[in-house]
């Protein structure tokens, strides 16, 4: 029961990052600003090596009088060549990850339970970052997803994701995007907003088709900053297997 609810809360840190990887713009003139927003936070993450932040996630259903929430906090590490694309697609493994590349995230509330990635190897955890298991065939897909929608969203190429979706950007004053799939999606919208320098993200709120939403907001982000104490079990050799 305890790996089924952590394996849920893992599914709804997915649904946040997956948005993170896959920003896109419209082709037509109203939406220039949301281009150059887009093309600004991509400026704004390429030198990235360290990203940590604290973060509150509620998930509001017509079945529930109030949302379902928890909490908890990511710290990710990136390798020696973070801020060279060549490089980086010369060390990674055969999932398409960065070796050198370390992640953990950690739900506090209300199960104490996540996973990490470290010397290119995955897995889930329970009670504490250091007490980790090897991950079976599903978690390791979960994880696999997870991962990869992290790194994405740490090296944004607008680019190479303008065709996925319809993008706006209601108030040009404001750091914030609306998203619409291009194609048949869980989601009908997404909203991201970003923090006033763009070098990462504030709030994400997904809107489901059936009416239900999901709502993930960070706070205490330290980019580019010596990562806080409980993300420790990174700079420690082994983290598991997968």
């Amino acid at each position: 029961m305890r790996s089924s609810v952590g394996l849920l809360l893992l599914a709804g840190f997915i649904m946040a990052f997956t948005v993170l990887s896959t920003f896109a713009v419209a082709q037509e003139q109203p939406l220039a600003s949301a281009e150059a927003l887009l093309d600004a936070a991509a400026k704004q993450s390429a030198g990235i090596a360290s990203l940590s932040a604290d973060f509150v996630q509620e998930k509001s259903m017509a079945v529930l009088a109030r949302p379902m929430t928890s909490q908890g906090y990511f710290c990710l590490r990136r390798g020696a060549n973070a801020a060279n694309a060549p490089a980086r697609a010369a060390s990674r493994d055969d999932k398409g990850f960065e070796t050198a590349d370390s992640l953990l995230w950690a739900y506090t509330r209300p199960l104490a339970s996540g996973f990490i990635y470290k010397n290119g190897k995955g897995a889930l955890w329970e009670g504490s970052p250091e007490a980790t298991r090897p991950a079976n065939e599903r978690e390791s897909t979960v994880i696999t997803a997870i991962i990869r929608n992290v790194l994405d969203w740490i090296s944004i190429d607008p680019a190479a994701l303008r065709a996925t979706y319809r993008l706006e950007r209601p108030q040009a004053d404001k750091p914030m995007l609306l998203l619409y799939p291009l194609r048949q999606s869980f989601f009908a919208s997404i909203e991201v907003t970003f923090a006033d320098d763009l070098r990462s993200v504030r709030q994400l709120t997904f809107a489901e088709r059936n009416g239900d939403t999901v709502r993930i907001a960070f706070k205490q982000t330290r980019v580019n900053e010596a990562l806080p104490a409980p993300c420790a079990v990174l700079e420690v050799a082994g983290s598991g297997g997968q």
